[in-house]
C-alpha cells in the first residue's frame, strides 16, 4: 500500500475511531444517568437531555426494520473502506464525510448487535431525538454531497 494511501486509511480509521468512542461513551453515560428518570434540559430549554431507546432506523421511522439496519450498516462500511483509495488526493471533505459516516455507522451498528436498539438523547424538542453516530452520518453525508456538488460545479 503506497504510504499516501496509508496516511488517507490512518485518518479514515482515527476520525472513525473518535466517532465511535464519543458515540459509546456519551450512550453509556446516558444509560447510567438517564434510564428512568426525567429528561434534563440544558441550555435554557433550548436542548434536553432524553433517554430513548430507538428500535427503527433515523427518526425512528420503521420500527420493524430488526437486522436490516444492521445489514445496511455493514454494507456502508465495507463499501467505505473498499471505495476510500479512490477519493482524490485533494477531497477532504469527501475523506471526513466518509470517515464521520463509518464511525457514525459502527457506532449504531454496536448498539444494535450488542442490544437490539439504539440509545438515544440529543433532544431538541422539535427535532426527533438523536445521539453522535447519527449526527456524524449526517454531517458525513452533507459533506460528501457538499463535495460532489463542488466537484461538478469545477468540471
Amino acid at each position: 500500500m503506497p504510504v499516501n494511501t496509508a496516511r488517507r486509511y490512518a485518518l479514515l480509521l482515527g476520525v472513525a475511531a473518535l466517532v465511535f468512542l464519543a458515540d459509546q461513551v456519551s450512550k453509556a453515560l446516558v444509560v447510567a444517568s438517564l434510564r428512568g428518570r426525567p429528561p434534563i434540559q440544558l441550555l435554557g430549554g433550548v436542548v434536553w437531555l432524553t433517554y430513548d431507546e430507538n428500535r427503527g432506523a433515523a427518526f425512528s421511522i420503521l420500527q420493524a426494520g430488526g437486522y436490516l439496519f444492521q445489514v445496511v450498516a455493514v454494507v456502508v462500511a465495507v463499501g467505505i473502506l473498499a471505495l476510500y483509495p479512490r477519493i482524490q488526493g485533494r477531497a477532504p471533505a469527501a475523506r471526513l464525510g466518509n470517515a464521520l459516516l463509518l464511525g457514525g455507522a459502527l457506532g449504531n451498528l454496536a448498539d444494535r448487535v450488542r442490544q437490539g436498539y439504539v440509545v438515544d438523547f440529543i433532544d431538541l424538542r422539535w427535532w426527533p431525538v438523536f445521539n453522535v453516530a447519527d449526527s456524524a452520518v449526517v454531517i458525513g453525508v452533507l459533506l460528501i454531497v457538499a463535495h460532489g456538488v463542488w466537484s461538478e460545479r469545477r468540471a
